[in-house]
């Protein structure tokens, strides 16, 4: 037998199939890889959001049971600057009473009764207050933005648009979601 023939005859790969495979495996395993942190990105992005949406169906949902306990008489005033919006409401509107141009007259009877239904900032953090009741996000990463209101004017309104922003921030993870509602209360 000649040495050429034995050559013809050896079995196994040579070194260009094995090149070509293992090109072939890295271009799957890239492929692969990318379609795992994909996945797990879009899976985080649709709990956070899912979290946000979850914390704003609550607090709007005990805005809306606050309001509509509330008669509408009892609503004095909406008072709303760069931090705060939220209505002042007493349990006896009897004790609040306003000039003859309409501007409430602030006496102590009056201050010692209002109770706020709406979002309040102080040191830097916005809580949502129901009256006597203070709600606080419980999620650490989500917050509700200081640019929160309550709008209308309860002298020559019935109903109030209530503009609710939730934040999520952790690390370089940061995403906003607004919820809007009209409320009329009792």
């Amino acid at each position: 037998m000649r040495l050429n023939d034995k050559r013809l005859d050896e079995q196994g790969i040579t070194l260009v199939e094995l090149l070509a495979v293992l090109i072939l495996m890295s271009f799957i395993s890239i492929f692969t890889i990318t379609l795992i942190v994909q996945s797990t990105e879009t899976t985080d992005a649709i709990r956070i959001e899912s979290s946000i949406r979850d914390e704003g169906d609550i607090i709007v949902s005990k805005l809306i049971k606050t309001l509509y306990e509330t008669k509408e008489a009892h609503i004095i005033q909406n008072v709303t600057d760069n931090e705060n919006s939220y209505l002042n409401v007493t349990s006896n509107p009897t004790l609040c009473q306003r000039d003859t141009s309409g501007n409430l007259i602030l006496n102590t009877a009056c201050t010692n009764s209002l109770m706020p239904i709406g979002f309040q900032t102080t040191d830097g953090k916005t809580k949502l207050y129901l009256k006597n009741e203070i709600y606080e996000v419980s999620n650490n990463y989500i917050s509700i933005k200081n640019t929160s209101r309550i709008s209308g004017d309860p002298t020559k309104v019935n109903s109030y648009k209530i503009t609710l922003i939730l934040q999520y921030k952790k690390r370089n993870n940061m995403k906003e979601i607004e919820f809007i509602n009209q409320i009329q209360p009792f």
